[in-house]
């Protein structure tokens, strides 16, 4: 395909336009493919060789392309010899000589950098790099700013490792002290002023770049060029470009002297650190945060943040050993955290907040602990105040939303601060600041109470049970208002929810607190002049606090469990359309009514299934009537969700049938009688919605109470069995691995053979089905079918794990599920489709080791047919197959996070062919070459050094070194012929 330039310049301007956005997306496809080919390299040559200040835009595309090809392409140019890279070596110097602009500089350099660490033949590039832009300092200094950031990544180049860490000492470690002394020269220059297109932020800019490369003892003894940083950050602060270059520099400094040992490095860099504050920030101690935004440069305030942020983190032990010498550089830092109105350069130093409570909790700093206590408390009173919703509202939407992602990010800070004061300094910050906020039993401002309320929810987890002192005195302030603020009890009722645990263990308050949640309900029942949102707000949070008290305190309220249901039936009006409130509600029963004898607890629970099932008459009329509208298929399968809930933590009366009859049995057959009207009668078995929904139920009925559920077994398996012959849903499939779980696993329930074996007639008949199914599938489509896929595959993941014999030695079964597996995982573009197939397929590849891969009381070792039978019908047979899948997906469809479980796949395939085989890596090096070839894009090298990689593995029984090569030829691949070129 042949470019023409015009039309690189009309793309370019597109993208810059207002053009409509298919337009700009054509543009960038027509970029992206003028980048690849080889004609490129020369027309990027051509129109760099002619500098044209008017061409700017096409001048810095043809850099940013060279950049790309010398990274990506250098392979097109390296199979016409050694001679044509020294060309595009000395083409790349002299461009670089001829282009001013920044932009352009730097994608020169960056391309001179990457084809320096690539073209291994080119021997001494530095020494003819520095003498070719001797004569242009600015440039050199450019270059060598950037060259170490190019080194720091062997993903972003195609070499091993072996060349990797030797060029890197060529080029790098080898004149590191070179390049400080040339720094050095280039700071006399600066301060003689006799210094031309030498700047001192890129003074500074390289300096940080290099400063990776010292001992941070050696680094420190450098006085010009630590000298030149202090000055910067002293006289700079109006000099964005050389402040903000200073600020980068001694961030990385401080960060590089975590490693120090010695203490003196430490102190040198501390008075240095220190005096910054007393000559910039002089005031941030003692000025009034309401008055820093007025009064202090915001510039200088992020950057001594940062600073002081980096500081604390990298001296984190030494600031909590020695209190005395460190406590002024923490308060400090304090101060910046506490008054910043920006709340996201506040947030610098939470991570160190984080480390810092790490430390102290330990027990070697209890001493330490109790001197810093006093910081940790003010730095809880500042964010609390930092907490509260602004007076005037939020300009839009989008920083409201910003601001509550915040606010958790805040709480998280205080849960450290309450880890290290204790839970009665921490309780009685945000106790001073409701008492405050109460004036005559008035709020005057909601957002003042709201604030400490939030903070006592983010406190909860670390405060102690044992606390019994300020607890009920803010239950009890809380309990005892009046009607303030819709947010105010919304904040409430959620702090209770948070305190359940504490509650169960301290029940005095427990009343007063369900009292206040029920009142909720009845507000909202006369929710009169409160606004909608605020009453979703207000059911919300009374219903998911009602869950947690019913869940941690369900031995509390067994007695009154009549109460909970008569309550829970009176405000169905207030629930009827907020199906989420009443799912969290039926858990918070499930827990209380657990908690009855087996004498009671089937008349309790018998009351909310009825209540439940009488609702499903009029629904399924209705949906019979209206001819089935989805909107009633979710009203129907609304009302399994909830059955479902209200058997989340319900459990059998006893372990094992034999030991007594399970009284809920009855009101299960009672569920089950529905089920099987509602889907063969009602003919809702072939309504995707409800079968989803009621095989969800079923499944969780049959993991709760396993056994129990054996008289309904026959029943479920033939309804499962009919159902998805009739239907092809999945959810049938996903249903039947519960049953497959609980009576194939004989280790665990009094399963008995007869049992069992009828169970992996079952699991047969369902794969059989399957695989006919997907005989008849177009494989072009394979994506609309995710979710049948999927739920496949999880059963036959439950199926090997509980009937590994009868799998691996069911040969038919083996293979076409492998064969399926490879038709679908590299074509199918849901995550969770994909993984469950490479998961699979691992399952099924680790039977073929000596080592079950799952435990089996009856099984230590996994018997060598079984091993023969994996290994000829899988291994062998399909490996190259498997590969091919793969390796294919992972450079196409296969999300990063899928990545480890297929390489661990491959690896896994590649150790049994070579342990096949006399232990000879050899065969597993022929199946990469077959694959490879299938795979497009692939260069000689690329495949030489992934076979590399793998057989010198394999070899030396590495498989890290197996797995590191996989990943590092994956990510090349990706980088160089998926990912995008344009940034």
């Amino acid at each position: 395909m042949s470019f023409d330039l015009s039309d690189v310049q009309n793309a370019l301007r597109c993208i810059s336009s207002s053009a409509p956005q298919n337009l700009k997306t054509e543009a960038l496809q027509f970029l992206e493919k003028f980048q690849r080919p080889l004609d490129a390299w020369e027309i990027c040559n051509e129109v760099l060789s002619k500098p044209n200040e008017s061409l700017l835009e096409l001048h810095i595309f043809a850099a940013q392309t060279l950049r790309n090809k010398v990274t990506y392409d250098l392979s097109q140019l390296e199979e016409s010899g050694t001679h044509t890279l020294m060309q595009l070596k000395d083409s790349l110097l002299m461009l670089l000589t001829l282009h001013s602009p920044k932009l352009i500089q730097t994608q020169l350099n960056v391309a001179l950098a990457r084809l320096a660490i690539q073209f291994l033949q080119w021997k001494n590039p530095m020494i003819e790099i520095v003498t070719y832009l001797n004569l242009h300092p600015d440039i050199l200094l450019s270059f060598l700013r950037i060259l170490p950031e190019e080194t720091m990544d062997i993903g972003s180049l195609p070499l091993t490792e072996e060349e990797y860490n030797s060029r890197t000492h060529e080029l790098i470690s080898s004149i590191a002290d070179d390049v400080i002394t040339f720094l050095v020269k280039c700071t006399e220059l600066l301060h003689t002023q006799q210094a031309p297109g030498i700047t001192l932020d890129n003074v500074l800019s390289c300096f940080n770049s290099w400063s990776f490369e010292f001992p941070i003892g050696q680094l420190l003894t450098i006085e010009p060029l630590m000298n030149l940083l202090f000055e910067s950050l002293l006289t700079q602060s109006e000099n964005p470009d050389v402040f903000d270059a200073a600020v980068e520099c001694l961030c990385v400094i401080l960060k590089e002297s975590r490693d120090a040992q010695n203490e003196q490095v430490i102190n040198s860099l501390f008075q240095r650190v220190m005096d910054l504050q007393m000559k910039l920030l002089p005031s941030i101690l003692t000025i009034d945060r309401q008055m820093v935004e007025d009064e202090l440069d915001a510039d200088v305030l992020e950057g001594l943040t940062r600073i002081f942020t980096e500081a604390c983190d990298a001296w984190c032990v030494f600031i909590s050993k020695s209190p005395e010498p460190f406590m002024p550089l923490v308060n400090i830092l304090l101060a910046l955290t506490c008054k910043n109105p920006d709340l996201e350069i506040a947030a610098y130093s939470f991570s160190f907040w984080f480390s810092f409570k790490q430390n102290l909790v330990l027990p070697r700093y209890q001493d330490s602990r109790k001197l810093y206590t006093p910081i940790f408390i003010e730095l809880i009173n500042g964010i609390i105040i930092d907490l509260e919703y602004p007076k005037d509202g939020f300009s839009s939407k989008e920083s409201e939303d910003k601001f509550k992602d915040f606010r958790y990010t805040m709480g998280d800070v205080l849960k450290d601060c309450t880890a290290v004061v204790g839970s009665k300094n921490a309780l009685t910050q945000p106790l001073m600041k409701i008492r405050q906020a109460i004036v005559n039993q008035q709020v005057e401002s909601w957002q003042k109470m709201e604030a400490p309320l939030f903070s006592l929810r983010t406190m909860a987890q670390e405060v102690s049970v044992k606390e019994n002192k300020i607890l009920p005195e803010i239950f009890g302030i809380l309990c005892s208002l009046p009607e303030l603020h819709p947010k105010i009890r919304y904040a409430t009722t959620l702090v209770f929810g948070r305190y359940t645990e504490w509650t169960s263990k301290n029940p005095a308050t427990l009343e007063m607190q369900l009292q206040y949640i029920f009142g909720g309900f009845e507000k909202v029942q006369n929710s009169q002049g409160i606004q909608n949102e605020d009453i979703n707000d207000i059911i919300t949070a009374s219903s998911h606090s009602l869950m947690y008290f019913c869940t941690d305190c369900s031995k509390l309220l067994s007695a009154y469990l009549d109460q909970l249901i008569a309550f829970y039936f009176s405000i169905q009006n207030v629930l009827s359309t907020d199906i989420e409130s009443q799912f969290e509600l039926c858990q918070g029963l499930s827990s209380v009514i657990n908690q009855q004898p087996p004498e009671t607890i089937s008349a309790s629970f018998m009351k909310l299934v009825d209540s439940n099932i009488a609702k499903l008459g009029p629904l399924v009329q209705a949906w019979k009537q209206q001819n089935r509208p989805s909107k009633l298929s979710n009203a129907i399968a609304d009302n399994f969700d909830l059955l479902y809930a209200l058997f989340e933590d319900l459990r059998p009366r006893y372990s094992y049938p034999q030991q007594g009859a399970e009284p809920l049995l009855p009101e299960i057959q009672k569920i089950w009688v529905v089920v099987k009207q509602l889907l063969t009668e009602e003919g809702a078995i072939k309504d995707t919605i409800i079968v989803e929904r009621i095989c969800k139920f079923v499944r969780r009925l049959v993991e709760k109470f396993h056994v129990f559920c054996e008289p309904l077994l026959g029943d479920i398996a033939e309804f499962l069995v009919n159902g998805y012959s009739a239907t092809g849903f999945g959810s049938f499939l996903w249903c039947s691995g519960s049953i497959i779980v609980i009576f194939g696993d004989d280790d665990t329930y009094p399963v008995s053979p007869e049992i069992k074996e009828n169970v992996w007639k079952f699991a047969i008949s369902q794969c059989s089905t399957f695989i006919t199914n997907f005989g008849g599938l177009d494989k072009d489509s394979l994506n609309q079918h995710y979710d049948i896929v999927m739920d496949f595959f999880s059963m036959v993941s439950d199926l090997v794990m509980f009937y590994p014999k009868d799998f691996i030695l069911t040969t038919d079964l083996l293979t076409n599920i492998v064969d399926v597996a490879l038709v679908c995982v590299n074509k199918l573009e849901n995550f969770d489709a994909y993984l469950y197939i490479i998961r699979c397929l691992d399952d099924i590849v680790s039977w073929g080791f000596a080592s079950p891969p799952i435990s089996i009381v009856t099984l230590d070792y996994v018997p060598q047919e079984w091993r023969n039978q994996i290994l000829t019908e899988v291994i062998f047979k399909k490996g190259p197959a498997i590969i091919l899948g793969l390796l294919s997906g992972l450079v196409g469809n296969f999300d990063a996070d899928s990545h480890s479980d297929a390489i661990s796949c491959i690896v896994k395939c590649f150790r049994l062919a070579t342990e096949s085989n006399n232990n000879d890596s050899t065969i597993c090096a022929q199946w990469l070459i077959e694959v490879t070839a299938e795979i497009p894009g692939v260069s000689v090298k690329e495949k030489e050094n992934l076979i590399s990689s793998v057989t010198s593995g394999l070899n030396k029984q590495d498989y890290r070194r197996v797995s590191e090569g996989i990943r590092t030829f994956v990510e090349w691949y990706v980088k160089k012929n998926i990912s995008s070129r344009i940034n």
